[in-house]
């Protein structure tokens, strides 16, 4: 299976979108049960053009002050993909090589059984640990008291990886905390300034920061929120230090940068482009998809096809924000939904945005999957239908009660799951039910759509 590298390259652009109805947009992104309440801003960019930038909901709701264009966002995990347009710049300098092996630039990393290089920070595919899982279970609680300096020890610590290295596809904090230190040194100064000289400031993307062991004290700045009763509570304990995140941004900053992309051409020069784009590949020459997706992991992009269309996107949730940011570069269009509360999720309302804009081109990807199927070896028979999130299986074999069921919910992974269990479906068109203890019990289709 092969990946187009330079899929901005390919851009057909479709016919002209005909004016976008702003408010069925804010009516996606709106809280209907209250005024005051948290909520999301959206933006629609279609080729280096902005549509639309809209906004429902309080960055700050006891002092009712509400979203707006110019609000920032925790941007979380959106941030990977200006980590490695940091990278990219200095790749293209020659002041960094992507295929070196990062103990040039880290040597107190231990000696892996196969060296890690910058490249499988990048794609996800060198089995560095994860930070925040690290973090938390030498005890810590509390994210945004994290010091770089002691998370890097506990990575330096580190004597083996989870795989090895360019064989697997696992998403790690830690490579990108690892890669951002790496910009850190071979660039000479602190990595937020780095990227605030190379990207953000020739993008004019002012009020935009990436923070470094502090969060910002000026600007419009969103609280984050979470569910708690009829109300909500504040929940800003997102990290401070940057790389796997880092970054607050304004939607109408995210215009400018993806007005770069498409047109501008700054920093998104053709070289920086093929890095940023390309998707990582294991050591076999396999592309690293992050499965079960179709997509694979390019510069801290997702890209591939989902729902019928060939995307180039990546999400990002901590503590209360989750945001999504899209692209169609066949259709020159970007999405963006940026959501200050924990329980909402920014990738339905962003597919949303994008029909509202083209028209209903994405298809339904849960229809293929109802049906019905069977194990020989439980000797059951799952009836599946999912709704949204939820996946309900009704189970037929010798030893169920009549009206047994199980209800699964979607994981951002794109698994389902319940109470332990994982349910995976394949490309042959089955699943596989398991659990730490019970792995990749398989089920075959028989009947469905």
């Amino acid at each position: 299976m092969k990946l187009p590298i330079a899929i901005l390259s390919l851009a057909i652009v479709s016919s002209p979108a005909q004016a976008v109805d702003v408010e069925a947009v804010r009516k996606l992104i709106a809280d209907p049960r209250a005024a005051s309440a948290p909520g999301c801003v959206a933006g629609a960019f279609k080729a280096g053009k902005t549509l639309f930038v809209t906004a429902a909901g309080m960055a700050d709701v006891e002092n009712a002050r509400p979203l707006d264009g110019d609000t920032l966002i925790y941007a979380a995990s959106v941030s990977k993909q200006f980590t490695v347009l940091a990278a990219a710049t200095l790749a293209v300098q020659g002041k960094m090589g992507l295929q070196d092996d990062i103990r040039k630039y880290l040597p107190e990393l231990p000696q892996y059984e196969v060296p890690v290089t910058a490249e499988m920070l990048i794609h996800h595919t060198s089995g560095i640990r994860d930070w925040l899982a690290l973090s938390s279970w030498a005890g810590a609680s509390d994210f945004s008291q994290a010091k770089k300096a002691d998370v890097l020890s506990l990575l330096f610590r580190q004597q083996g990886t989870n795989f090895t290295p360019g064989t697997d596809f696992t998403y790690s904090n830690g490579g990108y905390l690892l890669l951002a230190e790496i910009i850190e040194r071979v660039s000479g100064m602190p990595f937020s300034t780095y990227v605030t000289k190379t990207v953000l400031e020739p993008l004019g993307m002012k009020n935009s920061m990436f923070m470094n062991g502090a969060g910002p004290t000026k600007g419009k700045i969103a609280h984050g929120y979470k569910p708690k009763g009829d109300t909500f509570e504040i929940r800003d304990t997102y990290p401070t230090i940057s790389g796997s995140g880092g970054l607050m941004v304004t939607i109408n900053d995210l215009a400018k940068f993806d007005h770069d992309l498409e047109v501008g051409h700054k920093v998104w020069t053709p070289q920086v482009k093929a890095i940023m784009l390309a998707p990582g590949t294991f050591t076999n020459g396999e592309p690293a998809l992050r499965k079960p997706s179709k997509q694979a992991y390019a510069g801290g992009l997702m890209v591939g096809e989902r729902r019928g269309q060939y995307f180039v996107q990546h999400g990002g949730g901590a503590e209360a924000f989750r945001n999504q940011y899209a692209r169609l570069p066949e259709r020159r269009l970007g999405v963006a939904v940026f959501c200050n509360r924990s329980d909402w999720d920014p990738s339905e309302r962003a597919d949303a945005v994008i029909e509202l804009v083209e028209g209903a081109i994405l298809t339904d990807e849960n229809k293929p999957l109802n049906g019905r199927y069977y194990s020989d070896e439980l000797q059951a028979t799952y009836d599946v239908s999912i709704d949204g999130k939820e996946l309900t299986a009704a189970v037929t074999s010798p030893y169920a009660k009549a009206g047994k069921s199980e209800t699964f919910e979607r994981s951002s992974d794109g698994t389902f799951r319940a109470n332990g269990t994982i349910l995976t479906f394949l490309p042959d068109g089955g699943f596989t039910l398991g659990t730490e203890r019970v792995r990749a019990i398989p089920f075959k289709k028989v009947t469905g759509n």
